[in-house]
């Protein structure tokens, strides 16, 4: 939190248009989650999958999944790095945990608040927040869940857009 230097008494009518302002931010920046590929199906009777989870055995890894990535929300990572276990083996895959790089998060958010003096007992505060105010696109993960579904290695949502919040604030 900043408060601005000039006119911090608030003495007359510009001391109190200009002075008594504050400013603060905050500033995320997070890199992709590593996600880990699965089958909607699990290799039978090697117990390699909870039974009170949704998750499913691995797939084989053939390929870099984030090498040459498309990085859209169609496809976001390379799909055909992953294979199923061909039929007829029952073994778990390959897929490292965690070999997928989902997409990174920025936010900025930003308070801007003017302090003004009633009187000696009273004052007022206005505020305005503003919650990822550039407005910066962040993509949930993609589905890796699945190599058969139409929805494997796309995006499908994005997080919160830019909200901006007002108040006043009689202290007392």
């Amino acid at each position: 939190m900043y408060d601005l230097p000039f006119f911090k008494n608030q003495e007359g009518v510009t001391g109190h248009v200009l002075g008594g302002w504050e400013l603060s931010g905050i500033v995320y920046l997070n890199s992709g989650s590593h996600l880990t590929p699965s089958l909607s199906r699990d290799p039978a009777g090697l117990g390699v999958r909870d039974p009170n989870t949704f998750e499913g055995g691995r797939p084989d890894q053939i390929g870099d999944p984030n090498a040459n990535a498309p990085h859209t929300i169609a496809q976001w990572f390379n799909t055909s790095a992953f294979a199923a276990v061909p039929a007829g083996q029952i073994r778990p895959g390959d897929a490292e945990r965690g070999s997928i790089v989902g997409p990174g998060y920025a936010r900025w958010d930003a308070s801007l608040f003017k302090n003004i003096k009633l009187s000696e007992r009273f004052n007022m505060q206005f505020r305005a927040e503003g919650f990822n105010v550039l407005n910066h696109t962040n993509f949930n993960n993609p589905a890796s869940t699945s190599l058969t579904s139409s929805l494997y290695g796309k995006i499908t949502s994005a997080r919160d857009p830019r909200q901006v919040q007002l108040a006043l604030k009689l202290l007392f």
